[in-house]
């Protein structure tokens, strides 16, 4: 049977919006374009239909496959709020699509989830994970985004997590809430070495992640997506500066080595958090092959799975670069796929 289809994947994240435009043309799937656009929820979650018609504005969508983990923002008052709000408005930006959402028990219809909405709530790791069990059929997958990291045990081809809601997977440690950008530095230690002595950090949002990674050169200017701490820009001077403020210190007090030290010894306590994580799931689920994946070029996944030894298969070998970084609606997409058309895939699984 010859399919023609334009599929989009979305992922509804309470910092940024991602999606990806797929083409069906019989036994080939193409990936048009990926986009990703900042939309903090907390403040802004009026303008998510603005975002979403924008992503459309130039194609004729047939298929709309959505996942969210915004309900958990600032933005509303309950997770149920939250679904109800961000699916009212999915179906009402795409009324001449077909609209499905990714649930823990696979794709369902609107009127299945205004019913079960807590079923949907963070379950974009579903979406993942299915578009990982391609490339293994046993394994742990490694994903570092701009806010959390999944780490999710996959077993025969299926996810095979502890739980499903947040709470459930930071206890498992399934999740960790550590990522590329918005991650307080003050969440990731509380004491830094600076020359010959140990300060205790400010317990203030004075740097985040992003800042790291900028002085490291984990991430580029153009890559620091989310805001600043202080609201100033993003040069590299002015990350230098809110970093020293972690200390209490300024620009004056302490120069450029000093500075680096401190980025470096946040990325380790970084890793390590990762790693703690990972040495719970490999131990629950008595697996050692990971596939990785990691926002810009920090490696903080490859780092934890190296540290403990594990096997590492890299997600790059089997996407390109421009996508790598909206693995979940490309997971979204295959789950329509895998579900209505058949075989077809957009990975390059040679390697397999």
């Amino acid at each position: 049977m010859e399919h023609e289809l334009t599929i989009m994947g979305l992922d509804i994240g309470g910092a940024n919006t991602d999606c990806c435009i797929c083409q069906i043309n019989g036994n080939n799937m193409k990936l048009l374009t990926s986009k990703k656009q900042y939309l903090p929820m907390w403040q802004k979650k009026d303008n998510l239909a603005d975002c979403l018609n924008n992503f459309k504005e130039d194609y004729h969508i047939d298929v709309v496959v959505a996942t969210t983990t915004a309900e958990l923002s600032d933005g509303y008052e309950s997770k149920k709020e939250g679904i109800l709000d961000i699916t009212r408005k999915i179906i009402d930006v795409f009324d001449d699509a077909i609209v499905k959402f990714v649930t823990f028990n696979g794709l369902k219809d609107y009127e299945y989830v205004i019913n079960n909405p807590m079923e949907m709530a963070a379950a974009n790791w579903i979406a993942t994970s299915h578009l990982i069990s391609k490339i293994k059929d046993n394994c742990i997958f490694m994903d570092m985004g701009t806010t959390t990291t999944d780490i999710i045990p996959i077993k025969n081809q299926k996810e095979s997590a502890t739980g499903h809601s947040d709470l459930e997977r930071l206890c498992s440690g399934e999740l960790v809430y550590t990522g590329m950008l918005r991650t307080n530095v003050a969440a990731i230690t509380h004491e830094i070495p600076v020359n010959d002595k140990v300060a205790t950090v400010s317990s203030e949002l004075f740097a985040t992640t992003a800042d790291v990674h900028m002085i490291l050169g984990n991430i580029t200017r153009d890559e620091y997506t989310c805001s600043t701490s202080d609201n100033n820009d993003k040069s590299l001077t002015s990350c230098k500066r809110r970093l020293a403020r972690v200390v209490c210190a300024d620009l004056d007090m302490l120069n450029d080595d000093e500075i680096m030290d401190i980025a470096r010894y946040v990325e380790d306590r970084q890793i390590s958090h990762v790693e703690d994580g990972l040495k719970k799931v490999c131990q629950a689920n008595d697996l050692n092959d990971v596939v990785i994946t990691n926002y810009a070029h920090a490696d903080i996944c490859r780092k934890a799975a190296s540290n403990l030894k594990l096997n590492i298969t890299s997600l790059n070998d089997y996407l390109k670069e421009d996508s790598l970084n909206v693995c979940p609606t490309l997971g979204c997409v295959q789950m329509y796929v895998d579900e209505h058309l058949g075989d077809i895939t957009l990975l390059r699984l040679q390697n397999k």
